[in-house]
């Protein structure tokens, strides 16, 4: 029994949601274990008490009531399919059966912001044992460790620490293992704080996480060699750290044959250079740089303009103020309201701007490609720190032409390219199990 238990306590370090209790059973004391993300503990000690057990049942009558299978250490994997045991307290003996299992499923729906045809309904919830729970649905293995850690602020708050332990990035895992137990003392109120016990600063342009409602999304995260973090409260896994790929790749587009996912990915990578120079390439070469056009095109375009009385530059910074305002405020309004403020915003407004010649067609057209080129990224969140550049490019471009659209490019890409988060550089495509491949092909050449 002594070897059974104390296997088991060993499990519970790593894995929090394991839990260990002692049981009365008729006359004999016995040991329970199971995964309570799984399990209802509850539901399952109710089903034990009612199952007939008589004050004098024995060990073997037990385990053939409750429809008992002999159980070892080394099927630990049947406590990930909601398998409970029981562990006699006077021998080496266990068996186990099936628990009541915990309702996990959110009601069946698509997530709220990282919609994906054909994918599953199920996303993260507020529960951290929940969130545990669909982790442990998503992927069956062993190999997914999860560590509670504890936030003792104004406001306790509880997280996990998720990571899979043959693929994780072991100087990754270390570094924010050791930052989030530093911060123990700490509030964890929202991602500014997160930040700061890091140890970034809270005024870089791109944040050290993703964040993603899919445990699908999660999970391929983690076998990259990334680690997740969960906080209890938020329907949403925190995924450490933020690399490039996050703003063009996702798990879903593996459904497809290698030629078309690498199309979907070379689509959202032109989208991001859509959405962030066109703008500004727009704004070079009417205003600053016409010469650079051919006759027809310059033509057509200062026939368009004619009656317009601001500068090209003017007319692009508003109407870039006035998008972000209608994107903003449709993000906070009810989905029925939303739809009638993008009609009015995006629709009678855009016409009536033009109809009373305060800006041009072309603007219009350049305007409206940039923004829906946002729409095309994985993730919502991606495309903020997108539409903030894009205002600096557009008053770069406006002021120096195409030698400003040329440097305000530059600029970002050696920001990209230098940025570093936990010692994992953000423009890093390869998963850590590459990484190490590679990494020891190099050592035997040498």
């Amino acid at each position: 029994m002594e070897a059974y238990v104390e296997t088991l306590k060993k499990q519970t370090k790593t894995q929090h949601d394991l839990r260990i209790d002692q049981l009365q059973v008729g006359s004999i004391t016995l040991w329970i274990a199971g995964y309570e993300s799984l399990v209802s503990w509850e539901e399952t000690i109710s089903f034990i008490s009612n199952c007939g057990i008589g004050a004098d049942s024995g060990f073997e009558e037990i385990c053939a009531r409750l429809l008992g299978q002999a159980w070892t250490p080394a099927t630990m994997d049947l406590l990930l399919q909601g398998k409970v045991v029981l562990i006699d307290a006077t021998a080496n003996r266990a068996f186990s059966f099936q628990g009541k299992l915990k309702q996990l499923d959110r009601a069946i729906d698509k997530a709220e912001n990282e919609f994906l045809p054909f994918s599953s309904a199920i996303a993260f919830m507020e529960p951290l044992t929940t969130n545990m729970g669909i982790l442990r649905r998503t992927i069956d293995s062993t190999e997914l460790q999860i560590e509670i850690l504890h936030f003792h602020g104004v406001a306790q708050k509880q997280a996990a620490l998720v990571y899979l332990s043959e693929d994780v990035d072991r100087d990754l895992l270390e570094t924010v293992k050791n930052a989030l137990k530093k911060a123990s003392k700490q509030d964890v109120r929202n991602g500014q704080d997160l930040i700061r016990i890091f140890g970034q600063s809270r005024y870089h342009l791109l944040s050290p996480y993703h964040k993603t409602e899919l445990p699908g999304q999660a999970v391929a995260s983690m076998m990259q060699g990334r680690v997740l973090l969960l906080i209890d409260g938020e329907p949403t896994a925190y995924v450490l750290p933020l690399i490039f790929s996050d703003f063009i790749a996702l798990e879903w587009d593996r459904q497809f044959p290698i030629p078309i996912m690498l199309l979907l990915r070379g689509l959202r990578l032109l989208s991001i250079l859509v959405a962030l120079l066109i703008p500004g390439l727009y704004v070079a070469l009417v205003s600053v740089n016409p010469e650079t056009l051919r006759i027809e095109l310059a033509l057509s375009i200062a026939e368009s303009r004619i009656g317009i009385p601001l500068p090209t530059f003017l007319e692009m910074l508003l109407l870039l103020i006035i998008s972000e305002i209608i994107i903003e405020a449709t993000q906070r309004l009810p989905k029925t309201i939303a739809s009638t403020n993008c009609l009015i915003g995006g629709i009678i407004l855009g016409q009536a701007i033009v109809d009373a010649k305060l800006v041009s067609n072309l603007v219009i057209i350049v305007l409206a490609a940039s923004v829906t080129a946002h729409f095309a990224f994985p993730n919502y969140l991606n495309t903020l720190i997108v539409r903030m550049l894009r205002s600096g490019v557009v008053i770069l471009s406006g002021v120096f032409g195409i030698f400003g659209l040329f440097v305000a490019f530059i600029a970002i890409c050696y920001y990209a390219c230098s940025l570093q988060r936990f010692g994992v550089p953000f423009m890093d495509f390869l998963s850590a199990k590459e990484a190490r491949t590679m990494t020891l092909r190099k050592k035997c050449r040498n």
